[in-house]
């Protein structure tokens, strides 16, 4: 044991900025208070108090100095030295040890590939590795495939820091047991201290960086209610951390379990028992072992609580113990936000699952809205303990799924992860935690997992415990079903197990699984995919023709049934045989519910498409195209109208306009309306106007059911695109926003508003479009077309003394199927021109009633052709579920990127540049015209995909192998096609017609002349190369 030395007490207020400034405040003010205690035979509790530790750590340092290199001051880079061991007492010398030298400690978990410690010591930049005995070969592997020189050193034993004192040491003050004098503290205390890493659930394990500051606030922040404590928590995870710096901060003793020892209910309890804790601090598969027998709960009965982290606790056992008289704290935080959430409640407060926030965090938390009543939790900027961020606001996205309290709005329940989440094929949303919980609690079960991604119902893989020997499955599925109900009664109906849809695996099948016995879910999908496979395989074939066989009129009503309960219509009779479903208000996940219904309820012969309803809008359409497939009738080109019949119908249904009549306004400057808002480009056009001194006001016309829901999107979309935060207030008094319903001939205003906006604007750029390549051209009249009639009839009613200018942001999908162009120019349309699809033939209607608009009154319209947008070229933020970003992350998928052999050509126009042009354009002076002008807002020069794109992305930093198209996608089916692991696969079919083969067809060039000489934005744009790919690839990173 180290010698006692004498210092003079620091004053118990100082603010510690290091680790190890921590632990010498501690051994200045509490030396005679044990911090840490640890049995180094298994049994006996040896304890440890500040200076004993601190002594300690500087003969272990002292060791370490002389094989590792010290950094020489604050201005140089940290140094990463890798620490791979089990969390036993040597483990936490080294720990402290490595602190007091100024290190940044890469903790290393012992149970990664050899694929993985690479990618980690490359990517930390490591070439110091400490090590145990027990894992010098793995380390010698690693070393094998290891790109640098790796400097391995043995961990520090008991035989470097606990020899006899050093007759140098004696009389040493805590000051002169400093190794990192050549440091500036307040410097130090932002610099990583720790880096933890994820378990690679998705691929290769990623960094997080730990800061002095958020490891001494995670430790005050859990210190202020801390008793004394008993772990048995790996290290290297965040909790295992906060476990011990919590201890050393309040100055309670914390005990550890033997590393040595198998972390098994006998021997918790034995531990709880030698060390006799105010707490327990545990994880919820140790928690079961330990709660398995009536020793145990005894045990824990004896502790004045217990704390449940780093998974969710099951319901069944946290009742279980609630119900025994334990005091059950459940805790929640994450190694990139440190601690936020905590149960702790008074004694007669049962709600051990619902937690509040922390009350120092309450100004740092957002709940997203994630679906009807589930929220994401978000950390906002300005928490200590928050070391990474993944919004372009600065804030984090946790990914986490929380449920509020029915009657307590400061309380809330953990649902799941948005990686959990398990989307069915009908679009319903299922998270499976609870259902799993419940099925794991029966002693019949080692370990489930729900399945069901783009399956029509949920299924469960089970893995039978050791109970279930020599019972066959029929008895296995009675024993565990009273589990499998329990978990039922708190799913959705649509969300409910039957028993056919239990999967059973060996018993003592191996999964993968965290080093906190978590399930990693996408390898779990990953490693049984057959077996799930070959269970919905089953269940296809017992449901493959049956259902009803209706007749065509009886099709009809069964239709006409299915679109009004999935709209909730109270009035009936507004669907007609012939009404729009989409004109109603079905939406995607509405389609996919109908879909569903289909497949599951009646006999259509042959498998439906995907995109049946969309295909088929109507009642006597969809009923047709049912009513065919079953009977085998061809389908008929006469069944109705083309689609140029019935975009010509739409164009004459919205031709009429009324002739402007000047008014008495005295407005003057710019009052500007701009629809889209909520979206990219629209906020940038937003932020872009509202910067500019002519402009007075911006009125945005959002989608919402009020005005502070309207406002509070739109602040929202600014942020997002990290447009807001350079806004000054008097350019932010100026965006009003209005939640509108453009269908509406007033645009859903009261009638003052309304009347506001035509005394008042004078220039209107519509931006809103939804974007969905799948309905059909009809189902866009009500909110679009007829929309943009409804903006130009108030452009004409404005009364001013000239109608206000109607800017239209149409499509280069438009005119994109222009007959043998490699050239299209600015101009109208023709019918033939557009893409075969709603969205295009959509905007080129609307293009064509802004010509007719233009010929028969003085309406300054104008048609704004809006190219490829891309990401923004100062911060690079590019919607990550597009398709290039989605192209550019297999890169990490795969490994590769497509590669044409006759090279394919692109034009990309950032956003901020487009914004910026249609602002040129939309404020171009009025002037007589017979026919509205057309501009391409697209970028004036290409940009070729293998010479300049892939280059750009390997200088930035992108490693990758450059493949043919065809290979490319024979990759790309072969991996796991689970879209939360590998979000490519979202677009697997539209990958495979755009690389249907080894060359690509490039896009036609969209002439810019027009558009140039009327803005010097597009005309001085320069090529998307170089730095603008490299902040784009940066941002993608954020979220992979």
């Amino acid at each position: 044991m180290p010698a006692k030395i004498e210092n003079t007490p620091a004053p118990i207020d100082e603010a510690p900025l290091t680790l190890d400034h921590l632990l010498r405040l501690r051994a200045s003010q509490i030396p005679d208070t044990p911090l840490l205690a640890y049995p180094h035979n298994k049994k006996d509790y040896t304890r440890y108090t500040a200076p004993q530790l601190n002594a300690l750590a500087y003969r272990a340092a002292r060791h370490y100095k002389k094989s590792i290199t010290q950094r020489a001051s604050s201005e140089t880079p940290q140094r990463v030295v890798a620490l791979l061991g089990v969390s036993n007492f040597d483990y936490v010398i080294s720990l402290l040890a490595l602190a007091k030298l100024g290190m940044t400690t890469l903790l290393l978990s012992t149970r990664i590939s050899d694929e993985a410690y690479r990618h980690l010591l490359n990517k930390a930049g490591c070439s110091d590795v400490i090590v145990q005995p027990a894992f010098e070969k793995t380390i010698e592997r690693v070393w094998s495939g290891y790109a640098s020189a790796v400097n391995v050193v043995g961990m520090a034993s008991p035989g470097v820091y606990e020899q006899e004192v050093d007759p140098k040491e004696k009389g040493l003050a805590l000051e002169d047991m400093r190794f990192d004098t050549q440091l500036d503290m307040e410097v130090e205390k932002s610099r990583d201290v720790f880096i933890i890493h994820s378990s690679g659930s998705t691929g290769l394990p990623k960094l997080v960086g730990q800061t002095h500051l958020a490891i001494i606030n995670t430790a005050s922040v859990i210190s202020r209610h801390l008793a004394t404590t008993f772990f048995a928590l790996p290290i290297f995870h965040i909790y295992g951390v906060m476990a011990l710096f919590g201890a050393i901060h309040s100055g309670k003793v914390a005990s550890m379990l033997n590393a040595d020892q198998p972390i098994t209910g006998k021997n918790m309890i034995a531990g709880l028992k030698a060390t006799r804790p105010g707490m327990l601090y545990s994880v919820p598969y140790t928690l079961k072992m330990i709660a398995e027998t009536d020793e145990g709960i005894e045990a824990m009965k004896a502790c004045k609580s217990i704390g449940c982290g780093g998974a969710a606790c099951p319901e069944e056992l946290g009742d279980k113990l609630t119900a025994a008289g334990i005091t059950l704290f459940s805790y929640y935080g994450s190694t990139e936000g440190g601690p936020l959430l905590s149960s702790s409640r008074p004694e007669s407060d049962k709600e051990w699952s619902y937690l509040k926030v922390i009350p120092l965090a309450l100004p740092y938390i957002r709940w997203d809205k994630n679906s009807e009543g589930i929220y994401e939790l978000v950390i906002l900027p300005g928490w200590p303990s928050k070391v990474m961020t993944n919004n372009p606001d600065g804030s984090y996205s946790t990914r986490d799924l929380w449920q509020q309290h029915p009657t307590d709005p400061l309380k809330w329940k953990y649902v799941g992860r948005l990686d959990d989440t398990i989307v069915l094929l009908n679009g319903e949303k299922a998270t499976p935690i609870a259902l799993e919980g419940s099925v794991r609690d029966s002693p019949y079960v080692d370990q489930v997992v729900c399945v069901g991604v783009h399956q029509p119902i949920l299924g469960l893989l089970v893995i039978p415990s050791e109970r279930a020997i020599g019972m066959s499955r029929a008895e296995i599925i009675q024993k565990i079903w009273p589990s499998v109900e329990a978990g039922n009664a708190r799913m959705p109906a649509y969300a409910r197990i039957s028993a056919e849809m239990i999967g059973l695996l060996p018993i003592g099948t191996p999964y993968p699984a965290t080093d906190k016995g978590t399930v990693i879910r996408p390898a779990f999908y990953r490693t049984f995919r057959v077996q799930v496979e070959s269970m919905y395989a089953r269940y296809r074939e017992s449901s493959t023709s049956g259902g009803l066989s209706l007749s065509e009129e009886e099709l009809r009503a069964y239709v006409s049934k299915a679109i009004t309960k999935v709209l909730k219509l109270e009035d009936a009779t507004t669907l007609t045989d012939d009404t729009d479903f989409f004109s109603l208000g079905l939406d995607s996940l509405g389609s996919i519910q109908v879909q569903d219904s289909i497949r599951q309820e009646l006999n259509t012969g042959k498998q439906i498409s995907q995109n049946v309803v969309f295909e088929k809008p109507t009642v006597r359409k969809l009923a047709r195209h049912l009513y065919r497939l079953r009977t085998g009738e061809a389908e008929r080109e006469d069944d109705g109208q083309s689609q140029i019949e019935i975009m010509k119908g739409l164009v004459e249904k919205y031709s009429h306009f009324e002739r402007h009549v000047p008014g008495n306004s005295n407005k003057q400057g710019d009052y500007i309306i701009v629809t889209g808002a909520t979206g990219s480009l629209g906020a940038h056009l937003v932020s872009q106007l509202a910067t500019k001194p002519s402009t007075q006001k911006v009125y945005c016309l959002v989608r919402a059911k009020d005005q502070s829901s309207a406002h509070e999107r739109t602040i929202q979309s600014l942020k997002l695109r990290r447009v807001h935060e350079d806004l000054p207030a008097t350019s932010l008094s100026k965006v009003i926003a209005l939640p509108s319903d453009f269908s509406d001939p007033h645009l859903g205003l009261s009638e003052d508003v309304y009347a506001e906006l035509l005394d008042s604007v004078n220039i209107v750029i519509h931006c809103a479009w939804q974007v969905n390549f799948n309905m059909d051209v009809s189902s866009f009249e009500n909110a679009h077309i007829k929309g943009s009639h409804n903006l130009m009839t108030l452009c004409l009613k404005s009364r001013r003394s000239s109608p206000a200018s109607f800017n239209f942001c149409s499509s280069i999908s438009s005119v994109a199927n222009t007959p043998g162009a490699g050239t299209i120019p600015e101009t109208q349309p023709k019918y033939e021109d557009s893409m075969p699809m709603g969205y295009a033939q959509s905007k080129l209607v609307t293009e064509k009633l802004c010509g007719i608009a233009a010929r028969r009154t003085t309406l300054s319209a104008r048609v704004l052709r809006i190219g490829q947008v891309s990401g923004d070229t100062k911060f690079g933020i590019w919607n990550a579920t597009e398709a290039i970003p989605l192209t550019v992350h297999s890169a990490k998928t795969l490994g590769a990127l497509p590669a044409p052999v006759n090279g394919e050509v692109v034009s990309w126009v950032p956003v901020d540049v487009a914004a910026g042009t249609i602002i040129d354009l939309s404020c171009l002076p009025p002037i007589a015209q017979k026919e509205a002008p057309v501009f391409h807002v697209s970028h004036p020069k290409l940009l070729s995909w293998n010479n300049d794109f892939l280059p750009a992305l390997r200088a930035a930093g992108l490693e990758f192998e450059s493949v043919r198209p065809t290979e490319w996608i024979r990759r790309l089916r072969a991996i796991p096609q689970d879209a939360n692991v590998n979000p490519e696969v979202k677009l697997l079919e539209f990958f495979e017609r755009k690389y249907a083969a080894d060359e690509v067809k490039s896009a036609p060039y969209f002439e810019t002349v027009k558009a140039c000489a009327a803005s010097g934005v597009l005309s001085g744009v320069e090529d998307v190369k170089g730095e603008v790919v490299g902040r784009y690839l940066e941002f993608w990173r954020q979220g992979w």
